[in-house]
């Protein structure tokens, strides 16, 4: 890949307009250029888009971008992003080893996604939610460059997330939802429900279901019953518009349970 083709690749995953790039480096138009192969950026200006976008000098520095161990990389992510979609995370464990992530996710965005999996795994499978919760955290700091002790700092650093740091904080507040605090969670589930319209269609959206699942049902131990079916039906809209009923039939038989004169 080209340095404009890098440059435009991690930009739009981590759902930036190239204003918001350029945004204390250089013009949009600057960006535009080296997006369409129009200009060739110096190393210094190299160096700053990287940092804001969080990777290493070594992506760009690469001439085989998809080697053999991305490709592996990008597979074992797919495996891993279906397993969660079936809930199947028993047979997450042997895609989660130390060795795959050390030796294999060496970049930022890939980092993130394994520890992104990892959490999930960690807080339903081995049931460690104040683990996970550690390890969303790590998660997303690899993609912001200011560092924060806790995941409620984030968004005093950053108003729109990707597809992978919506899921993480998502992921965040069913820690606290499991734990109980059910207000943190709300506070972050918000974060990620009204993050996903920014979201551009990027592949397999199915598992953005979830969040909204999620939130609905830390809601009903809110006892803001009105705001839950508002979100469920939020979620059935967005899940009708991608073909897919994932979560969106089972959390409204959830919360029938409590509202057998609303949900009909």
């Amino acid at each position: 890949m080209t340095i404009g083709e890098i440059v435009s690749f991690y930009r739009k995953y981590q759902n930036l307009t190239q204003s918001e790039l350029a945004e204390g480096i250089c013009t949009q138009g600057t960006i535009s250029l080296i997006e369409k192969g129009l200009r060739t950026p110096s190393v210094e200006l190299v160096t700053m888009i990287s940092t804001k976008l969080g990777i290493s000098l070594d992506v760009f520095e690469s001439n085989n971008f998809y080697a053999p161990q991305e490709r592996y990389v990008t597979m074992l992510l797919n495996q891993l992003e279906s397993l969660v979609n079936c809930r199947d995370y028993a047979k997450m464990s042997p895609l989660l080893t130390e060795d795959i992530l050390n030796q294999c996710c060496n970049n930022p965005i890939t980092k993130q996604q394994f520890l992104c999996y990892q959490g999930i795994y960690v807080n339903y499978y081995e049931k460690k939610p104040l683990k996970a919760l550690e390890i969303y955290r790590q998660a997303l700091q690899e993609t912001n460059i200011t560092a924060f002790s806790t995941i409620f700092d984030l968004p005093k650093h950053k108003k729109q997330f990707s597809k992978i740091e919506t899921l993480l904080i998502s992921g965040a507040a069913s820690c606290y939802y499991l734990t109980a605090h059910y207000e943190k969670a709300a506070t972050l589930f918000k974060i990620a429900y009204r993050n996903i319209d920014y979201i551009d269609r990027q592949l397999s959206t199915q598992i953005l279901g979830t969040i909204y699942y999620n939130a609905c049902k830390n809601l009903k131990a809110l006892g803001e019953y009105d705001e839950a079916v508002e979100l469920a039906e939020k979620e059935i809209l967005f899940e009708s518009d991608r073909k897919t009923i994932y979560r969106s039939a089972e959390i409204f038989l959830n919360l029938e349970k409590s509202l057998p004169c609303r949900i009909i």
